[in-house]
């Protein structure tokens, strides 16, 4: 059947309604708020990922749109990458310091000094290693007494491979008596400490005795003195194991080994107050406790204080009443004492009342108090351990009678 005009155009009537409405939803306004959002949605993404990306790697990377800054020449980063001629290198890389003791040319070890005397150390030094050394390197004090020294003392000059150079410092001795030692080094330019010795890691010391000494005394002329031209002034002792002679100027005391001390006394009568000293030469042999010495305030001829060095280097004093051994100082070893044979000792007593002051060539060892003799005569001893025999030569022997 074919449709009728009426529904033909009632048909068109609504596809022309249809065709208004589709077009009206393409309207030009419409189309240019569309587009946009569909372009900008992943634009925005990318910088959404590119800004997450940057702030995981702030610090390391700097933003791109930042104005570069040059490297800093202090940065640890920077010097590692980029060395630069003001980088410090470990002193091994560059060369090698060491140095060399020569000599002392001032303050030999145990040189007797006054209380609070001031005096200069000097050592003798070599280069030993392959630095040069300059002003930036020093003298610096380690440990042990320092002596008022300064802690530091930049060198002068420069100093070559294989060169010496003297190193002084000024000291102040201790208002106490005693040993002192103080330990020295070097620095070099860039901090690190040398010294001595096959590894360069030892110091250099300077050693000391502080002491009052005789000449403190102000003794002037001795009141009795003996230099041995003959016996006359001695009773000449001979037992199993010793025996004195006197021959070419001096009293020659030999021993053996199986004896204790055993003395010869002076012809002299007994004295009171005093400085006594003795001159001792020990001979070819003399090793341990080998040893010889003084009695003295002597009230029989077995009986008094008995003071003495060993062959060690070592000091002793003791009461003897006959009998008992008293010790007011036991073995005691002092650097003023010179150890071994072929050696000449000073051996020096002050005795005014009960005060007793021990001296060894000249230097105050120690002071006692005892007044269980206070006056006796003296004499002189020796006793052989170890050597065979042991010989020790007495060549001259004062005393100063205190007033």
């Amino acid at each position: 059947m074919r449709p009728s005009w009426h529904n033909l155009r009632t048909g068109c009537l609504i596809l022309g309604i249809l065709v208004l409405f589709l077009s009206g939803c393409n309207l030009p306004g419409l189309q240019s708020q569309a587009l946009p959002d569909e372009r900008i949605a992943p634009t925005r993404t990318a910088e959404a990922v590119q800004s997450l990306l940057m702030t995981q790697m702030a610090g390391t990377l700097a933003p791109p749109t930042a104005t570069p800054t040059p490297p800093s020449p202090t940065a640890p980063s920077q010097a590692t990458i980029t060395p630069t001629a003001t980088v410090a290198t470990p002193r091994s890389d560059l060369c090698l310091d060491k140095a060399g003791f020569v000599e002392d040319i001032t303050i030999p070890d145990n040189t007797v000094l006054k209380p609070g005397e001031r005096f200069t150390k000097t050592w003798r030094l070599q280069n030993r290693g392959d630095c040069a050394w300059s002003p930036q390197y020093a003298l610096v004090f380690v440990e042990g007494d320092r002596m008022d020294a300064p802690l530091e003392i930049p060198l002068a000059g420069y100093v070559k491979p294989n060169e010496t150079v003297d190193l002084s410092v000024e000291m102040t001795a201790p208002a106490e008596s005693g040993q002192y030692q103080g330990q020295w080094m070097l620095r070099s330019a860039d901090g690190s400490r040398f010294g001595i010795g096959e590894k360069a890691d030892k110091p250099f010391w300077v050693r000391i005795v502080v002491s009052d000494t005789v000449s403190d005394l102000n003794l002037g002329t001795p009141t009795w003195r003996d230099t041995f031209k003959n016996a006359s002034n001695w009773y000449l002792l001979k037992t199993a194991y010793t025996e004195f002679r006197v021959k070419d100027g001096a009293l020659v005391m030999e021993a053996t080994p199986g004896g204790s001390d055993e003395w010869g006394l002076a012809t002299h009568t007994a004295i009171q107050d005093f400085y006594m000293e003795v001159e001792f030469r020990t001979g070819e042999k003399c090793s341990g406790k080998d040893r010889y010495g003084l009695l003295f305030r002597a009230p029989s001829p077995n009986a008094g204080y008995v003071f003495g060095f060993s062959c060690e280097g070592r000091y002793r004093l003791y009461r003897w009443d006959g009998r008992n051994y008293n010790p007011l100082q036991e073995w005691t070893p002092s650097p003023a004492i010179l150890s071994g044979p072929g050696q000449t000792n000073r051996l020096g007593v002050w005795a005014e009342g009960a005060t007793l002051k021990l001296y060894a060539n000249e230097v105050l060892l120690t002071e006692l108090s005892d007044s269980t003799y206070l006056k006796g005569r003296f004499g002189l001893f020796i006793a052989a351990v170890e050597s065979d025999p042991f010989k020790v030569f007495v060549e001259e022997i004062a005393y100063w009678l205190l007033k």
